[in-house]
């Protein structure tokens, strides 16, 4: 069967159609999982621990600051410090502490990133909430560490060597799982 000229212009331009939009679909966990691997738009990077053994302290403190918040969540969250004076290639640990008001158990996940935007390639975290959902019961409170270092690489950068100070910002927002499972529920 020979198709015609328009038969074949109408199948082409579908075919593309089909292919715009499946690159459209792609395009946000491909855009998240850019930023995750290169630090960009101040995406802080989660390092293993083999990593994080082998750095070695520089001279360089730099001081990280840490900002909290809830979008929607009926949670209190705050760091237990405003700020860690921290050695660059050397592990640090903060710890926040997070108090569900609500009367109900609330899922929620910690979205984070780190300012200014060119040290978030930089910005390795070996342990942190924010890595997966956290549920609260009703008056719960849970302190949770974030483990972390500076690459040493910063200090290689024209733009990073000479940054005295960073902040690594949190949100919570209601976990979509969490959402999507009440709804099935009910």
């Amino acid at each position: 069967m020979k198709l015609s000229k328009n038969s074949r212009v109408v199948l082409t331009l579908l075919g593309a159609l089909v292919v715009m939009g499946g690159l459209t679909a792609a395009s946000v966990p491909l855009y998240r999982a850019f930023c995750n691997a290169t630090g960009f738009a101040g995406t802080a990077r989660k390092a293993n621990a083999t990593l994080a053994a082998i750095q070695t302290p520089g001279k360089k403190i730099v001081r990280v600051r840490f900002d909290t918040n809830t979008n929607g969540v009926p949670w209190s969250f705050r760091p237990e410090k405003a700020y860690v004076d921290t050695r660059v290639g050397k592990s640090a640990m903060v710890w926040f502490d997070v108090k569900n008001n609500a009367d109900h158990p609330v899922t929620a996940r910690a979205t984070y990133n780190v300012l200014p935007d060119t040290m978030g390639a930089y910005f390795m975290k070996t342990q942190c909430f924010c890595f997966n959902d956290v549920t609260l019961q009703p008056g719960e409170s849970q302190r949770f560490p974030v483990v972390y270092f500076l690459d040493p690489k910063l200090v290689e950068n024209s733009d990073t060597r000479n940054v005295p100070d960073v902040t690594l910002s949190y949100t919570f927002f209601e976990s979509k799982l969490a959402q999507e499972g009440a709804k099935t529920a009910s």
